[in-house]
């Protein structure tokens, strides 16, 4: 008898394929039959690991068929080490990941040293950058130079020792720039950019810009100056009237009271024909603005940009004397961050357009008032993040008429004053979604066996929260803990957590009397026993150690995993769990 899955055609196996991860499909539906495998091999895989599991990113490795995969995201900062353990299982990476076009290297210490020739879309960000850092990004930026159309680096700096063209390149993003730096890039080059993107910082002679290498091509342009450097509106249209081809424009300046006029950008944006605007401009520290935020506003509310274009702005303007003005558009620069008070109504932002534009595009949410609250006339509706920054815990009354909380998923409650675990218990039942908290570790507190990711800190009168006194107890409480971040007394603390903390995946401990500076593979070998069998990597600083912890190795090979069934707990997380056997 055939699987009600069997008889679906390859194309609506690959619509579902898009609404799941690559850890999805190879663990849950690989190897049900033979048709089902044929389609996964068949399907373009993108690889994102930003997030991922040791366990997961080893699993992934080991199922993968390198032909498969069209993209691939790296990231060390959650996970150290990762593209030297991607690497290990691909050492002939350039030769097997042969229909591979993209590439992102986010926040990593190192990148792959050969890629396809086929990669042809290339963004690279360094965090905790090595010696030898700057020798493979300028390696593989000479080597893939002729096949780039897509470009993104942190800064011009990985080009200062380059002198090679990149003549298929047609997006480019630098997030760090000087202009004289940008002028001898775009003649280095010799490309015909579509789209372009850079941060200009602020050197002791500025010029103009100078786009005359790319008058007769550019389409798309962002530019964000510096704060240092004096903007103004006739400096903009001078730079901009070589790009005769423009038509999606975004600026982000600091500068004169002209870049707040609409009246002026309406008629050059006309004159221009540009299709698409956003812009922030703050107006410089040396000048002087006696505008409220609703007169600044008045020229944005023409027919041309309300009516015709549909085209809405916002203006912030501190209390104080010393606070400057910004307008921006929204939603493009608006913050996903708001801080809502007790006096919020006059916090918020001024708009051309409804306060829902606002609340839809805010992610999160802090809350800060101490006295009686105004309740808003709106509900922040797509918040997953929430902090709260108040004397006591509020009402589930407060908090619903503020924000969805059934959309919440991380919580951060450790700078509450007056903390009611009670209360506590009684949101974390509201908050059905909710996966990560951060809060003031109490010994009185049950954790859920729902929620495993915690960032526990000290209370204001402790040093550690872990301790030689404390540490059996926490072990018990928290051992289904799989994400953890946390300050402990010492080294022989770190090992007993460790141990006791069998489903661990990721934890973060902080130990500020330079316990961690001779730690190094061999001691977690010797100190940790079952270290000897498991995947692990970690990242050391005078302060902080890191570590992601995966699955058991395999007895062939050490990079690759096995999987480990574990033995269901059950457990009331309000009671004891006395009746709870670790494995």
């Amino acid at each position: 008898m055939k699987l009600f899955l069997e008889v679906l055609p390859t194309e609506i196996f690959f619509e579902i394929f898009d609404y799941l991860t690559a850890f999805d499909i190879l663990y849950v539906l690989k190897n049900l039959n033979k048709r089902i495998n044929n389609i996964i091999g068949l399907y373009p895989l993108q690889l994102d690991f930003q997030q991922i599991s040791r366990s997961k990113f080893d699993f992934i490795c080991q199922h993968i068929q390198p032909k498969q995969v069209i993209s691939i995201y790296l990231s060390d900062e959650l996970m150290p080490d990762q593209v030297k353990l991607f690497n290990k299982y691909f050492p002939n990476f350039h030769h097997r990941f042969i229909y591979l076009k993209k590439i992102k290297f986010i926040n990593t210490s190192t990148i792959l040293s050969n890629f396809p020739i086929n990669v042809s879309s290339l963004s690279i960000k360094t965090y905790l950058k090595t010696n030898n850092t700057d020798y493979f990004i300028t390696k593989i930026l000479n080597q893939q130079a002729q096949y780039l159309t897509y470009l993104k680096v942190d800064g011009s700096y990985v080009f200062r020792s380059m002198n090679t063209s990149f003549p298929l390149l047609q997006h480019l993003i630098i997030d760090y720039c000087t202009v004289t730096e940008f002028h001898r890039i775009l003649h280095l080059f010799k490309s015909s950019l579509i789209y372009l993107k850079i941060f200009l910082d602020e050197e002791e002679n500025f010029t103009i810009l100078n786009f005359q290498h790319l008058s007769n091509t550019l389409i798309y342009l962002t530019i964000i100056f510096s704060q240092e450097i004096l903007i103004s509106f006739e400096l903009i249209k001078k730079f901009l009237q070589q790009l005769i081809k423009l038509k999606y424009l975004t600026i982000q300046a600091t500068g004169t009271l002209d870049l707040m006029n609409g009246q002026l950008w309406e008629e050059y944006l006309i004159e221009r024909k540009i299709k698409k605007f956003n812009f922030k401009f703050t107006l410089s520290n040396n000048l002087i603005c006696h505008q409220d935020k609703n007169s600044l506003l008045q020229s944005f509310r023409s027919s041309f940009w309300l009516e015709k274009q549909h085209w809405y702005v916002a203006c912030e303007k501190g209390e104080l004397k010393s606070s400057r003005p910004t307008i921006y558009s929204i939603p493009y620069f608006q913050s996903s961050l708001i801080f809502y008070s007790s006096n919020n109504n006059n916090n918020l932002p001024i708009t051309t357009t409804n306060k829902e534009i606002i609340s839809k595009h805010v992610n999160n949410l802090i809350l800060t008032f101490h006295k009686i609250i105004t309740l808003p006339n709106l509900l922040f509706t797509h918040v997953y993040s929430l902090t709260l920054l108040t004397l006591n815990l509020p009402s589930i009354e407060i908090l619903q008429s503020i924000v969805n909380i059934k959309q919440i998923r991380e919580i951060d409650v450790s700078l509450i004053k007056n903390f009611s675990i009670d209360e506590f218990y009684i949101l974390i039942d509201y908050m059905i979604n909710l996966k990560h908290i951060k809060m003031q570790y109490n010994p009185l507190f049950i954790p859920p066996l729902h929620i495993d990711s915690y960032i526990l800190i000290p209370k204001d009168e402790e040093i550690f929260v872990i301790n030689k006194n404390n540490i059996k107890k926490f072990s018990y409480l928290f051992f289904h803990i799989k994400n953890l971040e946390i300050t402990v007394q010492s080294k022989e603390i770190i090992i007993e957590l460790i141990n006791q903390l069998h489903y661990l995946e990721r934890i973060k401990i902080f130990c500020y009397q330079d316990y961690l500076l001779n730690i190094n593979y061999n001691w977690f070998q010797q100190n940790i026993p079952r270290f000897n069998t498991i995947n692990f990597t970690y990242r050391i600083t005078s302060s902080s150690l890191f570590l992601s912890i995966g699955n058991r190795k395999s007895v062939n090979d050490e990079t690759t995993v096995t999987n480990i069934k574990h033995k269901t707990v059950k457990c009331s997380w309000r009671k004891s769990c006395s009746g709870c056997e670790l494995q």
